[in-house]
């Protein structure tokens, strides 16, 4: 029986990115034009960028043509060169999570972002190419089969918005926002982007100054930014995860969603990493914990996978059977050294208590704006103190890891299944003394993970006994 083989080109939007790297070339003229600040200067910058980008488009043009991918049973073969040839053998087995994404701008353009993350030491760590959609589904379904669609977490109802809430990272929806935007932008006229400027000035005026009939006006301002920042954070969160749902089967955890941005991950369950169960404010608030999942070099993402409550942890059990959370040793947390989990947030905490006493005296009306910072340094110096009783390690009876540290307001509370961990030991002359250290983990998604105010004994034979 002969092996059954696919292949074909890169979508055509390979060419577009390799044209957006080639644009930093036609900076170079425009340096030396505004240096000479005249029009025969410019005329000739002009002419040198429009040659840069014909060769450049030649150049990509050959790429695309010459470029391309190749599946087999058991492999796929992606094919780069423009002279010389180049071939990258990816065998199935050697991937963790594929992860097939479609903002807008590319589902207008009917193409696929796909991205591979290698399973524990490969030769890559993460590749990305372009794809049309049915040769990315494809891809999908024979590097990563599932073999049936039952649902095993979807959010409904209240659930939703929880979820839509607790996947609404703020960075990351203002960079996917900004990216998106840049590229609708190209699409629209400019009598439409005028128009929908306008539109969204007018309601941010109306906004502000509804703010300012409760708020003072300094105050009111930056209230009304944070909403507005938050408020586009949601509806990105919202634009992602809508139609959100898990399933497992076959080996492989699939979570899919996102209506207007689609995205799709397949993780293979025999490769995860470790799972982390994050506790923010907003989870804290909402008494609803995220989950992300890392498996190879694929580090979580910007989504949880599932969310769940407390009681609930048999959901985590059946999506990863092997994740067990026991509880750490009280006794380690004697003798641990305050300045360390404390001192950030004491620093935070002191400077702006300071800032609005002094406003207070000579600045009344800035006050108001103080205190946000001061209620932020509050936090900080609570986390802290919660991590002086609550962060620590210990191997669990099943032969996992068990982590719990504190990230800024986030505790992390992590079950590491995979024994690709390495250590490194950092002790102070004060931490010696009493016989403790700060313990690093490095995993296989080049994370580095701190545990403080670990035993020395401790550390130690974690690294003897792995």
């Amino acid at each position: 029986m002969t092996n059954i083989r696919f292949e074909g080109r890169f979508h055509v939007v390979y060419i577009l990115q390799f044209l957006r790297k080639g644009l930093v070339l036609c900076l170079l003229p425009m340096v030396q034009a505004l240096l000479q600040f005249d029009l025969p200067s410019l005329y000739t910058a002009l002419k040198q960028d429009a040659a840069i980008l014909l060769i450049m488009a030649a150049v990509a043009v050959i790429l695309w043509r010459q470029g391309g991918w190749q599946l087999s049973e058991k492999a796929l073969t992606l094919r780069f060169g423009f002279i010389s040839w180049r071939k990258r053998l990816i065998p199935f087995d050697q991937v963790a999570v594929l992860e097939q994404d479609r903002p807008l701008w590319l589902r207008i353009l009917g193409a696929t972002r796909v991205t591979l993350y290698a399973a524990k030491s490969s030769p890559f760590q993460q590749i990305t190419f372009y794809l049309n959609k049915h040769s990315a589904a494809l891809l999908a379904e024979k590097m990563l089969p599932t073999e049936s669609d039952a649902v095993f977490f979807a959010p409904s109802r209240g659930e939703k918005l929880r979820f839509t809430m607790l996947s609404a990272n703020l960075a990351t929806s203002l960079a996917l926002l900004t990216v998106s935007a840049r590229q609708t932008s190209e699409l629209l006229d400019a009598n439409t982007q005028n128009l929908l400027s306008h539109l969204a000035l007018d309601n941010f005026t109306r906004f502000e100054q509804l703010a300012e009939l409760f708020l003072p006006a300094g105050l009111a301002w930056l209230f009304t930014l944070i909403c507005m920042l938050w408020g586009l954070a949601l509806l990105s969160s919202f634009l992602s995860t809508a139609g959100y749902k898990v399933s497992r089967s076959g080996g492989v955890i699939l979570a899919c969603g996102g209506h207007v941005h689609h995205s799709e991950r397949r993780v293979r369950s025999s490769a995860v990493s470790y799972c982390d169960v994050r506790q923010s404010p907003a989870a804290r608030l909402l008494r609803r914990f995220p989950v992300y999942l890392c498996a190879g070099s694929f580090s979580g993402g910007n989504f949880p996978f599932v969310v769940y409550k407390k009681g609930e942890e048999d959901l985590l059990q059946a999506l990863v059977p092997d994740f067990q959370m026991e509880a750490l040793d009280p006794g380690s947390v004697r003798d641990r050294s305050w300045p360390m989990f404390l001192w950030k947030g004491g620093i935070a905490f002191g400077t702006s208590a300071v800032l609005v006493s002094v406003s207070l005296w000579q600045l009344p009306n800035l006050t108001p704006v103080l205190m946000l910072p001061l209620f932020l340094s509050l936090g900080l110096l609570l986390s802290g103190l919660e991590a002086r009783f609550c962060e620590g390690i210990s191997r669990q009876s099943g032969g996992s890891l068990r982590v719990c540290y504190t990230r800024n307001f986030t505790r992390h509370d992590l079950c590491i299944l995979t024994q690709d961990v390495s250590y490194t030991i950092f002790q102070s002359p004060r931490a010696e003394s009493i016989h403790r250290c700060s313990l690093y983990l490095w995993l296989p998604c080049r994370q580095k993970l701190r545990v403080r105010g670990v035993k020395r004994w401790q550390a130690r034979r974690l690294m003897l006994l792995r």
